[in-house]
């Protein structure tokens, strides 16, 4: 089956969910949905470009073999108006309170996620990752004119060698024409 890509990947949302290692785990997972995402900010998932490693011999100015080593994959982009629970959630700390009491204290520890991600589209579709590593940081600007609390994300997806594809490689992410969930 051959699909056109969209060449507009326009951001409906973002979810985390268990990480899980099969279609059927995909269909029942439950999702999270997560802070609002910075326009200003480009949200991406790029594949790095492959080490290459050239064996030469003397005679030849060419080489007489190329082997490639894949490189890894990162999905960057950041979080905004992230309630307390939500921050606590993402960076890790705690929340308590409510209203004019509300709390959040941030933790001293920093907080790595193992998570499965979903990026639901705006017409109907999603990419999604089956098992993601990464972390959520704290960028506060205050008393700028544009002062505004940010939590940029970096996940890297992790291949699970029991979720394989149709030729049996490990996958790291799969896009769907439609969200099944």
């Amino acid at each position: 089956m051959s699909e056109i890509v969209r060449a507009k990947l326009r951001v409906a949302g973002i979810d985390f969910a268990p990480t899980f290692a099969t279609d059927v785990a995909l269909a029942a997972a439950v999702w999270v949905e997560q802070p609002l995402t910075l326009k200003d900010d480009e949200i991406s998932m790029v594949e790095g470009d492959p080490t290459e490693d050239a064996v030469y011999t003397h005679e030849l100015d060419t080489p007489v073999d190329v082997d490639y080593v894949g490189a890894l994959t990162t999905f960057i982009g950041t979080f905004i108006k992230a309630t307390f629970d939500q921050m606590a959630s993402l960076l890790g700390g705690s929340a308590a309170g409510a209203g004019d009491t509300a709390v959040y204290k941030h933790s001293g520890v920093k907080k790595v996620h193992d998570t499965a991600i979903r990026i639901r589209l705006k017409d109907g579709g999603a990419v999604i990752i089956p098992m993601a590593r990464g972390t959520v940081q704290y960028n506060g600007t205050y008393g700028a004119e544009n002062g505004r609390l940010k939590l940029p994300f970096k996940f890297i997806p992790v291949a699970q060698t029991d979720y394989v594809d149709a030729n049996g490689e490990p996958i790291d992410f799969l896009i769907q024409n439609k969200a099944t969930v």
